[in-house]
């Protein structure tokens, strides 16, 4: 960038101040109407829509890094086309980890992996420059009022930007309705709470510059005729993207989250914390998934690692004796292409996951 001269009892976590906010989110605002404003769109208006994504259910898969959620992503993903649902296993992780599970180059185009499963791994530089000429408008106008000139490649490695464009870019997959399921293999945790904060935030900062514009906008049609026009016609879109995700997201019918970790002490506190935070803001976690646990040996290091798993798997099932808490063991070896199918069967053909619960 170069200067220019131009759902159990949710733990209420505290997140009116929280860390994971992105930079980006932060420069655009908290959410809230102004007084006497325009505002947001509510739920009676966006019900038609809602009512249209419903038949569409997202599976958002998360947890700390390393702790096995793109395999667990892949096979949901293969149990649920293997049902004969439609499936897209989308990554939200901009290391893209899902080409490597199902052993297949994925690339920047949803992708059939096998009869009803398809894939899909964003290219975070091409999305953004897509994202960048959406909003040119809007964008433009923003950095202007810094001096700031940014440039469409750079702005996807601007902080908290590939949140703002993975959102945008999951409310098209859900407008689109051509999946009855869409599996997220989500970033690592610290992203995974500003993707649930964003579209509150873009909310916020969508209405405040709609209450503004009778202040502003005949300025900016000075500078060029219907560039203040054009940027309200970006702005509401953006607000009606952000409402709809928004609702989707907190909506029991439509989202939940299943948190996948291992049984140890810094993954199962990371884990609770996320699921306090994410229950927080009104989004149901299903499942949790304690992945890597040891088979029973007979030597004394075996003997003491699972002693210490043990105890970490039973504080997670009295914790949350209300969520479904499946056990995958540690297979011993890299888990990828054709091993995915056992991995699925672990999980939902012996009965320790459901698909979708009814009334979730």
């Amino acid at each position: 960038m170069q200067k220019s001269s131009a759902m159990r009892k949710k733990g209420k976590a505290d997140t009116s101040h929280s860390p994971f906010l992105p930079p980006f989110g932060r420069f655009l605002g908290m959410p809230g109407s102004l007084p006497g404003k325009e505002p947001v769109i509510g739920h009676k208006q966006l019900n038609p829509i809602l009512d249209q994504l419903r038949a569409m259910r997202l599976i958002y898969v998360a947890g700390k890094g390393g702790v096995g959620k793109s395999v667990c992503s892949a096979a949901t993903g293969i149990w649920a086309s293997g049902q004969g649902k439609d499936t897209l296993a989308f990554s939200m992780d901009p290391a893209h980890s899902l080409s490597d599970i199902f052993d297949i180059d994925i690339g920047s185009q949803p992708k059939r992996i096998s009869d009803h499963l398809h894939a899909y791994e964003p290219d975070l530089t091409e999305e953004a420059r897509g994202f960048f000429r959406r909003y040119k408008n809007i964008l433009t106008a923003l950095f202007g009022l810094f001096e700031v000139e940014v440039k469409p490649e750079d702005f996807g490695n601007m902080p908290g930007v590939s949140e703002l464009i993975f959102m945008d870019k999951l409310n098209d997959i859900f407008v689109e309705k051509q999946y009855d399921f869409v599996v997220i293999d989500s970033a690592p945790t610290a992203m995974v709470l500003p993707l649930l904060q964003l579209p509150a935030i873009t909310t916020g900062f969508v209405t405040r510059v709609l209450g503004m514009r009778s202040k502003w906008i005949g300025v900016l049609n000075l500078l060029e005729s219907g560039f203040g026009d054009s940027i309200l016609k970006e702005i509401r879109t953006m607000r009606v993207k952000a409402e709809t995700m928004r609702n989707a997201l907190i909506d029991p019918k439509t989202a939940s989250i299943i948190v996948v970790t291992i049984p140890e002490k810094a993954a199962v506190e990371e884990s609770r914390r996320l699921i306090e935070t994410v229950e927080s803001h009104g989004v149901h976690v299903a499942s949790i998934i304690i992945n890597h646990v040891m088979r029973e040996c007979d030597c004394q290091f075996c003997q003491r690692k699972m002693a210490s798993q043990t105890s970490y798997i039973q504080d997670l099932q009295s914790r949350y004796s209300d969520k479904r808490v499946a056990i995958l063991p540690d297979y011993g070896a890299e888990v990828k292409g054709e091993c995915l199918q056992q991995v699925a069967q672990d999980l939902y053909g012996e009965g320790q996951m459901e698909l979708w619960t009814p009334g979730q």
